[in-house]
């Protein structure tokens, strides 16, 4: 527990150190007037959901990859290996981290969104639930980004295979706007969490409730062992 405490108060102090908190705030709070501007009281069920996978998913994946290259570049990563502190201890000090980044940028888009597009008409304010989404989308864009970042050594490197899973990872915001209504686009990863959002804004099925929260379990599950392998793969053992 304390090397993992260690580890966070060293991630947030790096986070600081590089203006992620101040970018994300102000990203945030354009994105939320964009929200206000784009939808009407009527339409927040969709644009909702689709504006934090979109927004808050794609700044969380570009903010690990980001931070993990860093400190490739400056030997930390390499020290971080081969010191006691463990891959999963690592890992999670990552997503606890990033993750709580992407609930402050959600939560800005959200309620400043909201607020503006309340005086339209009513609408309907977001419960607990959301939050639980937003936990999930951001925990699982980390994990994303940390299978894709281990295998490469500079941001250009990784910046196509990047944009190439975040522009797959928001295929569902096609099914949540009703663009697309096809099933398939419900099996990307992003798309179970995104359904948690959906549920705090307006009623779910059975099945899209069972979709939510059997597959959002399962998917961080499964990225969570995935994350694990890659790093001890391309960084412990390289490092050893």
């Amino acid at each position: 527990m304390r090397r993992l405490i260690a580890a966070l108060r060293t991630d947030v102090t790096l986070q600081a150190r590089n203006r992620l908190y101040g970018i994300s705030v102000a990203v945030a709070v354009i994105t939320a007037a964009a929200l206000a501007w784009l939808s009407s009281p009527a339409a927040v069920a969709r644009t909702v959901p689709l504006v934090l996978l979109c927004f808050v998913g794609g700044s969380t994946l570009l903010y690990v990859v980001a931070m993990i290259i860093l400190e490739k570049a400056d030997g930390t990563l390499a020290a971080v290996a081969v010191s006691p502190l463990r891959a999963r201890e690592y890992l999670a000090a990552k997503v606890i981290s990033l993750t709580a980044l992407a609930t402050l940028e959600a939560l800005i888009i959200t309620y400043g969104g909201l607020a503006l597009i309340a005086r339209a008409g009513p609408v309907p304010w977001p419960g607990p639930l959301a939050l639980l989404g937003v936990l999930a989308l951001g925990a699982m864009h980390v994990l994303v980004g940390v299978i894709i970042v281990v295998r490469y050594d500079r941001l250009m490197e990784a910046l196509i295979p990047m944009g190439a899973i975040a522009t797959a990872l928001q295929a569902p915001a096609l099914w949540y706007i009703g663009a697309l209504d096809h099933p398939a686009l419900l099996a990307v990863p992003s798309g179970a969490p995104t359904m948690l959002i959906r549920g705090a804004l307006t009623p779910l099925t059975a099945w899209q409730w069972t979709y939510a929260l059997g597959a959002t379990a399962l998917t961080l599950a499964a990225l969570a062992y995935w994350a694990g392998r890659a790093y001890d793969t391309h960084i412990v053992r390289k490092a050893g």
